[in-house]
């Protein structure tokens, strides 16, 4: 901390515990207020680089939630001894997995029985290693706490461990791991309200949400001048600061550092690098196209023929002794087999694997994997293209027009669903376009245009499509590509618009923003570009340049025929019958389906989520009667039902909202609060007669409103578990 008399650093027992002589702030380090960096020049920062070097996947997620935790402390306008304590408490909370055997710490599967308790362990092996490092006693309990919730009642935690516990579970949930994939933001959110209360602490959590719901870019600017350059480490420089100074050997690792990297990213084999001890360092794009595998979640895992989806010819399982990997570490020479690699999607592929030995003196260092395409379907594709480019390419920026985007976008959508494999959509345009129109004029902009283009189109994957939307706004379909990672994917497609100079502007660089989504049960064409376009208008929002992601993707709760087991049809018989049970509800015997859901955030979060909802459905809010709401879904316009052979109508929603006590365990007495909502769905004319089509728009539509709220039908089990007020 700083004292406020003399302007000075000192140590201060809240983090530290044994006191220091007061140490003077170097010049030009800035801030000296922030006893971070001390931090990184004492003990801490040994135990942190320690952490990295015994899996680096551990001190990146360590770096990740400490820099979210310093964010929602400066939100919440916490005390500096308090968030610094905070902050390294973050960067240090998983410190007990150095003593974790390898073979536990990177296990491609969920552990078993007797490695979850070997992984407990961490918690008595952090202690130590923070009782060496002199740390005091709230630093270590923060720790320790960490790891408790579920084990105690989270009121009985200190306020600091309340918040890395949430702060730890969301960036677990939401980043992608080998053996699963990583939630939605909405499906993340929705797990942490489901354990609110038992885990952790509620009004956290609701606080929490709140943070994360829309970006902010006030808090990213003082995030960033507190950190970067001072904890976050090997920070890469780039060449817009006046380029490396080559000094001896610079000019090697120029070659080796940049020029292959991106010779090793372009070309069109699937490279893989591992370590004398089989862990894999390197995984290229064109390995993460041939697998499925992002390689951030391969690299530092141990490499296995699972991993990379090895087959025999004939599709079986590779038999005894045929492992590439094993017939090199025998020989000690290069082999050159056929093989099939099955995608993670399904698909299989004929590939050529050349195994390189790498050796240091006599010893074995390493193996380099190369794979070739070798599949008819690779020859074949040059040959489509060609035939397809003029009649589907934007003739300025050489991506796919409008026409080839209409065309694949409700395909694109059909598949994912009916397969129930991830797929992303990306909009994206360059940031104050129209001021470089009048700045440079109309020719620099359509070379602006041309350089963004081949950026977005360099970064995309051969089965991705780039198409011009209008404009100089872009969509990306990124086939079996979740939330998070399209969201990623973004990113550096971000990063690179920023660095890249464009001639025509001077040499100044732009930027641009991007709006991501996944497709979600009851999505089409319209609502799939409406969420993407409400991302992309909520980062020019909060200040361009940056990416925003919405919606609840494939994880957003049950299928959708699953859904519809739980949906009360009164379309089924208009006989009169029905009328009787109709009449119960506002619709009367014009009343198609109705269902009830249950979803662990509360009401206020609710009405946020259905906000969404109309905005995306082109709807309407016709009324609010405390928790009922009544909602108007026009489905004229919708061009995906007129492909469909459908008449569209207007349907209307009756949505009421009921707060109740959900037990968790069918044998606890523990209850959680849980918001309850009952829909009904209708036609706006009493006297339609189109019955079969007005039940596909409203079971359609029911089953969109059960994703956007990432909400779980009422069933009888659920229902003895439901407790409401009286």
């Amino acid at each position: 901390m700083v004292s406020p008399e003399t302007g000075t650093e000192v140590a201060h027992d809240a983090w530290s515990g044994a006191g220091t002589a007061p140490t003077p702030t170097a010049k030009g380090a800035g801030h000296p207020a922030n006893p971070l960096v001390q931090s990184k020049l004492g003990p801490y920062a040994g135990l942190f680089f320690a952490m990295r070097a015994k899996h680096p996947p551990t001190a990146d997620h360590a770096l990740r939630v400490a820099m979210l935790c310093s964010k929602w402390a400066s939100w919440r306008q916490m005390e500096e001894e308090s968030r610094s304590l905070l902050e390294v408490a973050a960067l240090l909370h998983d410190i007990g997995k150095i003593g974790i055997p390898d073979r536990i710490l990177m296990k491609q599967s969920q552990l078993d029985r007797s490695e979850a308790l070997v992984m407990e362990m961490q918690v008595e092996v952090a202690e130590e290693l923070l009782q060496g490092a002199q740390a005091s006693p709230r630093l270590i309990a923060i720790v320790k706490q960490t790891h408790a919730p579920g084990m105690m009642d989270p009121s009985y935690l200190l306020p600091e461990s309340r918040m890395l516990a949430i702060a730890d579970a969301w960036d677990s949930m939401t980043t992608e791991q080998v053996f699963r994939r990583a939630h939605s933001r909405e499906r993340a959110l929705e797990e942490l309200f489901s354990h609110a209360g038992e885990q952790f602490d509620t009004s956290l959590v609701e606080q929490f949400a709140d943070l994360i719901r829309i970006p902010r870019p006030e808090l990213d600017a003082e995030l960033a001048s507190r950190w970067i350059g001072r904890v976050v480490p090997d920070l890469p420089t780039g060449f817009e600061h006046g380029g490396p100074i080559l000094q001896h050997g610079a000019v090697r690792n120029l070659i080796d550092g940049v020029f292959h990297y991106r010779m090793l990213e372009a070309i069109p084999l699937a490279v893989v690098y591992l370590d004398s001890s089989g862990q894999i360092v390197y995984w290229n794009s064109t390995a993460e196209k041939m697998t499925g595998h992002r390689a951030v979640t391969t690299i530092h895992q141990l490499w296995s023929s699972e991993l990379m989806g090895l087959e025999s010819l004939d599709g079986g399982p590779l038999a005894e002794g045929d492992c590439p990997i094993e017939s090199v570490i025998r020989s000690h020479t290069r082999l050159r087999r056929k093989y099939r690699v099955r995608h993670q999607d399904g698909r299989a592929l004929s590939v050529e694997l050349l195994v390189h030995p790498v050796f240091h003196g006599r010893e074995l260092a390493g193996l380099i994997l190369l794979a070739s395409d070798e599949s008819e379907e690779a020859q074949l594709k040059d040959a489509v293209r060609s035939l397809n480019e003029i009649a589907t390419t934007d003739p300025l920026t050489k991506v796919a027009n409008r026409a080839e985007l209409d065309r694949r976008l409700p395909e694109f959508i059909q598949r994912h669903l009916e397969s129930g494999m991830p797929g992303s959509l990306m909009i994206c345009d360059i940031d104050f376009f129209k001021k470089i129109n009048d700045t440079y004029g109309h020719q620099a902009g359509d070379e602006a245009l041309v350089t963004f283009a081949g950026i977005l189109r360099e970064s995309a994957r051969s089965e991705d499509l780039v198409a011009r939307y209008g404009g100089e706004e872009f969509v990306i379909l990124c086939q079996n590509c979740d939330n998070p990672s399209a969201t990623a994917r973004a990113e550096q497609m971000r990063r690179k618009v920023e660095e890249t100079p464009v001639p025509s502007l001077n040499g100044t660089t732009m930027t641009s923003s991007f709006g991501v989504t996944e497709i979600q049960p009851g999505d089409d064409a319209e609502t799939l570009l409406a969420r993407a376009d409400r991302a992309l208008f909520t980062a020019k929002e909060s200040g361009r340049n940056r990416v925003v992601q919405l919606g609840s993707g494939q994880d957003a709760g049950p299928s959708a025929s699953a859904a519809q087991d739980h949906i009360c049809d009164y379309s089924a018989d208009r006989d009169g019958s029905a009328s009787l049970v109709a009449k119960l509800f506002r619709g009367g015997p014009n009343l198609l389906l109705s269902a009830e859901y249950l979803t662990a955030v509360p009401q206020q979060v609710v009405v946020q989520k259905l906000e969404g909802f109309i905005e995306d459905h082109r709807g309407q809010l016709v009324k609010i009667d405390g928790p009922h709401i009544v909602l108007r879904i026009d489905n004229r316009k919708n061009t995906s039902l007129f492909r469909r052979g459908e008449r569209p109508a207007t349907l209307l929603l009756d949505v009421s909202l009921l707060e109740v006590q959900f037990r968790a365990d069918g044998n606890s007495t523990t209850y959680q609060r849980r918001t309850k909502v009952t829909v009904t769905v209708r036609p706006e004319r009493a006297r339609d007669r189109r019955l079969e089509s007005l039940r596909n728009q409203a079971l359609r539509l029911l089953t969109s409103f059960q994703a956007y709220l990432v909400a779980q039908p009422v069933t009888e089990e659920l229902k003895e578990r439901i407790i409401e007020p009286r």
